[in-house]
C-alpha cells in the first residue's frame, strides 16, 4: 500500500478520475485510471479502467463491481438496498444498524424509534451485498440491476430493463423483468473472446494495427498477439479513495484491481441453457 494523500475536490482529474466536484463518491472507492464516473452516486464501489457512466441523469450505484470497459447509461440504479416485505414493518428502523445509515441515525427522533448500536446481525447484514457488471458490459439508460446479480462480460442490457437474475457473457437481456433474446455473437466467438480476456492487455500499441468493426479478425490478430506472447498486461495506476471534507483522501494500491492474481469477478457466471436461448 502507498501513503495516504488528501486531493482537493478541483484535482481529480490529474489522477485519472474524472468525478465531477467529487461530492456523489460515498463510503470508499476503489479504481484503475482512467475511470469516468462524472456526477453519478457510487457507494462502496470499484471501478476498472476506461469504465464509464454516461455524463447526462444520475445514476446510482451501491456496492458494485465494474470491470473495466464497462458502460453505464443515463439514471441507472444498479444493487440498491432492500427492504423486507413480510415483516412487521418495512421501514429501516425495523432492520438496520446505526452504522447503515449513520446521517439518519444522527438524528434524534429517529435514534429514538431505531435500535441500540449492537454487534449483532440485523437483517440488512444478511443480504447479498456485492452486484458485479462485467468487463466490457453494457448498462441500457434507465435501467435496474437488482442487488446480488451478475452481469456476464460483454453482456448488454437493454435501456429500461429490469434484471433479477445473472446474466450470461456476452448474452443481450432486455426488458422488465429481463430475459435474453439472444447472444451477441455466435458460441464460437464468445468461448474465444472468454478465452482471450483481452480487457488484461495494453491494446495502445495494436490500435492502428486492426478494424474493431470486424470481429473475427481482431480476435485472430489478438489471439496471435498473445501466442506471441507480444501482449504486454495493463497495469493501470490503482487508488482508494475516501471523502475527507472538501477533499478525497487518496491511497495508492500496490497492484491493479483486475490483474491476472486479483480479479474479484465470481465469473464465469452461467452459460446461456437451452431453456432461455430465444
Amino acid at each position: 500500500m502507498g501513503d495516504m494523500q488528501l486531493v482537493p475536490l478541483t484535482e481529480l482529474s490529474a489522477r485519472g478520475l474524472l468525478a465531477g466536484d467529487g461530492r456523489m463518491i460515498h463510503g470508499e472507492l476503489s479504481y484503475e485510471r482512467p475511470a469516468y464516473i462524472y456526477r453519478h452516486r457510487l457507494k462502496n464501489c470499484t471501478v476498472g479502467a476506461f469504465a464509464y457512466f454516461n455524463a447526462a441523469g444520475s445514476t446510482s450505484a451501491y456496492r458494485v463491481t465494474f470491470g473495466r470497459y464497462s458502460q453505464i447509461g443515463e439514471s441507472s440504479i444498479i444493487g440498491p438496498p432492500e427492504h423486507p416485505m413480510d415483516w412487521f414493518s418495512s421501514h429501516p428502523f425495523a432492520f438496520t444498524r446505526p452504522e447503515h445509515m449513520p446521517n439518519i441515525y444522527s438524528t434524534p427522533d429517529f435514534v429514538r424509534l431505531g435500535p441500540e448500536a449492537s454487534d449483532e446481525s440485523a437483517w440488512a447484514d444478511q443480504q447479498p451485498n456485492d452486484t458485479y457488471i462485467g468487463h466490457e458490459a453494457y448498462v441500457g439508460a434507465g435501467s435496474f440491476i437488482k442487488r446480488g446479480v451478475s452481469i456476464g462480460h460483454g453482456a448488454c442490457i437493454g435501456a429500461r430493463s429490469v434484471v433479477t437474475r445473472n446474466i450470461p457473457p456476452y448474452a443481450i437481456a432486455v426488458g422488465s423483468p429481463a430475459r435474453v433474446i439472444r447472444l451477441r455473437f455466435d458460441e464460437r466467438i464468445v468461448e474465444r473472446l472468454l478465452q482471450l480476456q483481452w480487457w488484461r492487455y495494453d491494446l495502445a500499441p495494436f490500435k492502428h494495427q486492426v478494424d474493431f468493426s470486424q470481429v473475427e479478425a481482431t480476435l485472430e490478430f489478438f489471439e496471435q498477439r498473445l501466442a506471441d506472447n507480444d501482449l504486454a498486461e495493463l497495469m493501470p495506476d490503482t487508488y482508494r479513495v475516501t471523502p475527507a471534507g472538501e477533499a478525497l483522501r487518496f491511497e495508492r494500491l500496490s497492484k491493479p484491481l483486475f490483474c491476472s492474481d486479483t480479479d474479484p469477478f465470481p465469473f464465469p457466471p452461467p452459460r446461456l441453457d437451452h431453456a432461455s436461448r430465444p
